[in-house]
């Protein structure tokens, strides 16, 4: 069994020791938890991340 194993990481995520949504992705890829369960861990997505795109506008003064 792998440590951290799904209840660790899911007791760590809700103490908010995870702030950054990679990490969490990173316990998937390194089959520590499954999609499913960062799902249930995090409430959102595993196949649909959130993405912050800069298109490149400036404000206007």
């Amino acid at each position: 069994m792998m440590y951290p194993d799904f209840a660790a990481i899911k007791q760590f995520y809700d103490w908010g020791c995870y702030d950054d949504d990679s990490i969490m992705r990173d316990y998937v890829d390194w089959g520590h938890i499954t999609p499913a369960e960062y799902e249930e861990i995090t409430g959102r997505s595993y196949d649909k991340p959130a993405v912050c795109a800069d298109l490149g506008m400036t404000s206007a003064r």
